[in-house]
């Protein structure tokens, strides 16, 4: 890789790009699993491109190839370089009918996508008022938390690269793309606190430390940004911005250690809801402040919900540290597999 073939900040989109579809990729084969199953049917931990168990959700899928977690995002990025940068209710609209359509769909659609992508592909109109404020009445009223999933988490990876340098705009676009799927205070935290991370790693001077206070900040100021709002869903639910400090509590005081991950799994969960996945792949990234190909590793090997966990990890230490962490074999294999041009992507994504 040719560090000098990009401009800084195509060099930062792509870093983030390679990270985000590494990591998901990395996962596939162990997503839904215990520790003690991934171990089982691996026979030890996953520390490379496996083609996934025929018991995994991406059962059939070669090695290498994406899942859910990074290629929404990806097909997010690619309908705002075609609005020309701008992001606003449509362009996350249009992106979720377009991946509706997508190999992707009927295979990783998550109980909240699934019945918003079938309830968008039922409307005439992609209007806001369409589907805004609907969402959680529709869908699993029994069980409010379920719907604040990490699929607004993984989307929100798409809104920290875009004006990285104004951090408000960067969570005012995180909350127009949140709530076109997941119209709710917790998704709409857990995401800004994502996209606010992988903002504030874009910065010259960014340090781990200095994106998890971001991450806080993004947590804090989404959250209030979706209780000012009455079309937003008020789920009871814990707090993301509270669970991340107790992440970073428990990632500071087993620093380097592999018990940080088992703590992190006992204490916060590796679950689909967003107040798991998101302090968890924070924790993870405080944890390998040092080493960060072992938080990927980590992710990868945690349990449950690792593709959105690595995913978002990926993102995170792709921005802070550079694409040369991950082996040019990775970054060839994810982009082979899956038809993708992370290199045209980013410098399309730099010059909105």
């Amino acid at each position: 890789m040719d560090e000098k073939a990009f401009s800084n900040r195509e060099y930062k989109i792509y870093s983030t790009l390679c990270g985000a579809s590494i990591g998901d990729a990395l996962a596939s084969s162990t997503d839904g699993k215990s520790r003690s199953e991934i171990m089982k049917i691996y026979g030890g931990l996953v520390h490379n491109f496996i083609k996934p168990d025929d018991d995994t959700a991406a059962r059939g899928r070669a090695l290498g190839q994406v899942t859910d977690a990074f290629s929404i995002p990806y097909y997010l990025l690619e309908e705002i370089i075609e609005n020309e940068g701008v992001i606003d209710n449509d362009v996350a609209v249009n992106a979720l009918i377009k991946w509706g359509k997508s190999e992707y769909f009927e295979q990783f659609a998550g109980m909240t996508t699934r019945k918003v992508v079938n309830l968008l592909n039922m409307r005439d109109s992609t209007d806001f008022w369409s589907t805004s404020g609907h969402l959680g009445n529709k869908l699993f009223k029994g069980h409010f938390y379920a719907l604040s999933s990490n699929g607004a988490a993984c989307k929100a990876i798409a809104t920290g690269i875009i004006n990285n340098e104004q951090i408000n705009d960067v969570i005012l676009n995180t909350k127009t793309i949140t709530m076109t799927s997941h119209d709710d205070r917790l998704s709409i935290s857990g995401a800004c606190a994502v996209a606010t991370a992988i903002a504030e790693a874009f910065q010259e001077q960014s340090t781990v430390f200095s994106v998890v206070q971001k991450s806080l900040y993004g947590a804090q100021k989404g959250y209030q940004l979706a209780l000012d709002d009455d079309m937003v869903n008020d789920y009871p639910g814990p707090s993301i911005y509270k669970r991340i400090k107790i992440a970073q509590q428990i990632a500071l005081k087993n620093y380097n250690s592999d018990v940080a991950v088992d703590e992190l799994r006992d204490i916060i969960g590796c679950g689909p809801e967003i107040a798991e996945t998101v302090p968890t792949a924070i924790g993870l990234v405080i944890a390998r402040k040092n080493n960060p190909i072992q938080a990927i590793f980590d992710a990868v090997n945690i349990g449950d919900e690792t593709c959105a966990i690595s995913t978002i990890v990926g993102a995170i230490i792709g921005a802070l540290h550079g694409a040369t962490i991950f082996s040019e074999e990775w970054i060839d294999i994810v982009e082979k597999q899956n038809d993708f041009r992370l290199e045209r992507l980013s410098k399309s994504l730099s010059n909105i």
